[in-house]
């Protein structure tokens, strides 16, 4: 909905509010992540906190190097590569959240990235649609 408001909006001419926007975002972006990190029952993974760790750390070792050596080179070398790769880790590592956190602390930084504001969150989007329907159809499938 936020893109079509937004291209209507464009395409009619009239002004819209880009700082009110961004703070919106940014503060349902820092509550939606709260929200989730309070609502963990950390104490229910206790006897699994090594495999965690164990799990955890490979992620993060495959993640680096595979974002190094073949996504930032793919995409260009280039500032909008390492915002999109930035992103790529942040949703590999957890959610579409996390890789909009990502690209933010970078482009706050260094400025926009519009090719990277395009392509990962509408690129986790889709995929988040469609993992949810090929998780049901397989475990329909196995069940």
């Amino acid at each position: 909905m936020g893109a079509v408001i937004r291209n209507i909006v464009d395409a009619t001419g009239k002004h819209h509010p880009d700082n009110e926007i961004i703070t919106t975002g940014e503060v349902s972006l820092s509550l939606f992540l709260a929200m989730a990190m309070m609502g963990l029952e950390l104490w229910v993974l206790a006897d699994l906190a090594i495999p965690i760790i164990v799990i955890l750390t490979v992620q993060v070792l495959f993640m680096f190097l595979f974002s190094y050596f073949i996504l930032f080179n793919v995409l260009g070398k280039n500032y909008d590569a390492a915002v999109q790769t930035a992103g790529f880790i942040g949703y590999a590592m957890g959610s579409t959240s996390n890789a909009v956190a990502n690209m933010q602390t970078i482009t706050r930084k260094y400025g926009p990235s519009p090719a990277a504001y395009i392509a990962i969150p509408i690129g986790g989007t889709f995929s988040d649609f469609f993992n949810a329907i090929i998780i049901t159809a397989f475990l329909n499938f196995f069940t």
